[in-house]
């Protein structure tokens, strides 16, 4: 009767202990969107032995980027011993399809494997990490993340080695892995999510025909560019460049010919600058390019005349290319305006040539 009456106890603390892992847990996903963090574990196993009268120390194993496990946190265990320990894959290959599993102290010599692992004398290992050899039983509870053990939530008793079997640990381990494995992969899944999202706003920055800057981009290096001429003596100029009647190209040789025109054209504008000018492409037939200079590019301009001029000769078709320049500052003093000036500029020299 008095050995069912203690039972009774150990499962009442268990439950508390529970109820507070699962709280600290639920209050972790709620308040953030970071992973787990080494704070976290040490946390929760504080929880789970200090609740828990036959659970007496712990620790987390955890899947280093090589594959290893390595001990990541220990709790009433000397870390200074454990930090330097590792485990290959293979050594908790035959762990990971079970959900919580009991190792007891007769079917594995923890001094013994510490030794090995540390190169020690095992005596000196024994004198230095008698928690260790305190064991009798631990708890082991594989943490996964999208089908693959990631970690281990062990905890220790020193009681004796049926304790865990005796008050029936083993399901509520396996529900304390569940949640872990849950809480784990959400956070892995938030920041893969947030890697493709920033993956996605790079490539929203860039022209999808040339990967040329594109007109979101090319503001960006705008305010660069305008707060580094308030720092040293330069100049930031803007030219545009536009392809004359390119829409009757494309009617002439087709859009995929047209397309393929853009292509080369944006690699010969790019050689034709310097590595510090940037290229950028804000629609089908009109080009942007970012220049710092101490005066007007002139000799810019004319190896951009050059080059597409030759360009155009072994191609084999008539391309003109028109190209006009404001100044930042002088001609106006946010992108917008500028391009609308170069524009504007634009049409009135063509509108000049066609006289």
């Amino acid at each position: 009767m008095a050995r069912k009456k203690a039972v009774e106890q150990l499962q009442n603390e268990i439950k508390n202990m529970f109820y507070l892992f699962s709280k600290h847990l639920l209050n972790i996903t709620i308040n953030r969107e970071t992973s787990l963090k080494k704070r976290d574990f040490e946390q929760l196993l504080k929880i789970a032995v200090d609740n828990l009268s036959f659970v007496h120390s712990g620790s987390v194993l955890w899947q280093d980027k090589d594959g290893t496990f390595y001990y990541l946190v220990v709790y009433n265990h000397d870390y200074d011993i454990l930090k330097n320990v590792k485990f290959s894959p293979k050594e908790v290959a035959m762990r990971r399809f079970k959900r919580a599993y009991v190792i007891k102290r007769r079917s594995v010599d923890l001094i013994k494997e510490l030794a090995r692992k540390l190169n020690e004398n095992e005596e000196l290992i024994q004198q230095k990490a008698q928690s260790i050899d305190n064991i009798k039983a631990f708890m082991s509870i594989p943490i996964r993340s999208q089908r693959k053990v990631v970690g281990f939530f062990n905890l220790d008793t020193w009681e004796h080695e049926n304790i865990f079997e005796e008050v029936e640990f083993q399901s509520t381990a396996e529900v304390m892995g569940n949640l872990l494995s849950t809480v784990v992969e959400r956070f892995e899944l938030i920041e893969d999510i947030k890697a493709k999202n920033a993956e996605i706003d790079k490539i929203n920055l860039f022209d999808k025909l040339t990967y040329l800057p594109n007109l979101k981009n090319i503001a960006i290096y705008f305010d660069k560019y305008s707060e580094i001429t308030k720092r040293i003596p330069v100049k930031l100029y803007l030219m545009l460049l536009d392809v004359k009647e390119f829409e009757k190209i494309n009617k002439v040789y087709g859009y995929e010919f047209g397309d393929d025109l853009l292509v080369k054209l944006s690699r010969v504008i790019t050689k034709s600058c310097r590595k510090s000018d940037i290229v950028g492409r804000t629609n089908s037939d009109e080009f942007i390019i970012l220049t710092l200079s101490k005066e007007t590019p002139v000799s810019l301009m004319k190896r951009f005349e050059e080059k597409i001029s030759d360009f155009s000769s072994k191609l084999g078709i008539s391309l003109e290319a028109q190209l006009s320049i404001v100044e930042y500052g002088t001609d106006g003093k946010d992108l917008n305006t500028l391009i609308s000036k170069a524009q504007e500029r634009l049409y009135q020299n063509r509108a000049f040539a066609e006289r």
